[in-house]
């Protein structure tokens, strides 16, 4: 059954598919993956890619970049979590559980929420604010083009830089000038020739 989430909220698997573009865009899906989406038609996620995702959701959490709510009971309430109290439900964290299903009674933790929503904890989720994955979305984006441009594989943009050529043929004629050096005219229209080519060179 659909989740009827608070508007402006979003389950953990949809925040996780809203930071996969952030962490992946422009890599390609695994074969196996891309198999079954393309020829069976089948809506499937790729593992390890949405477990980075929620692992970065977590390392947020605890760095306060986001705030974990619980919506659930009846009537229906929505309660702040603390990273602490996330940390004390067990497979809450996990890729895997990402729910309250194996929370006991011997936690600390079941009490309190049985506080909040109810004995009936099976439809207690965990949720979190759009706006905050978003913004985490577009840091984890500058954190990724930042560590493409210090390796060197971003792209670059607009016309290609001249640079290098220019300081070849600049090589080129120093060299051609220590040899040619007292030639009389014929190095003079050689170094002539060489200083056309500098100039061309910056203009493209």
């Amino acid at each position: 059954m659909t989740e009827i989430l608070p508007i402006g909220y979003v389950t953990m698997l949809q925040a996780a598919e809203m930071l996969l573009g952030a962490l992946y865009a422009g890599l390609p899906d695994l074969p196996s993956v891309k198999a079954l989406r393309e020829e069976q038609g089948m809506p499937v996620r790729d593992g390890p890619v949405t477990d980075r995702a929620i692992a970065e959701i977590w390392k947020a959490v605890d760095a306060g970049a986001l705030t974990p709510m619980a919506v659930g009971g009846r009537p229906r309430r929505m309660v702040k979590l603390t990273p602490a109290f996330t940390k004390q439900v067990p497979t809450l964290r996990n890729p895997r559980g990402r729910a309250f299903t194996f929370l006991r009674q011997s936690n600390l933790a079941y009490h309190e929420l049985v506080g909040y929503f109810g004995h009936d904890i099976s439809n207690v989720s965990i949720v979190f604010r759009e706006t905050e994955i978003q913004k985490l979305a577009r840091r984890l984006m500058r954190a990724r083009r930042a560590v493409l441009k210090s390796e060197g594989q971003k792209k670059s943009r607009g016309r290609p830089s001249r640079q290098e050529e220019v300081v070849s043929i600049v090589r080129e004629v120093i060299e051609r000038g220590k040899i040619l050096n007292g030639a009389g005219n014929e190095g003079a229209d050689t170094a002539s020739e060489q200083k056309g080519q500098i100039r061309a060179a910056g203009q493209r």
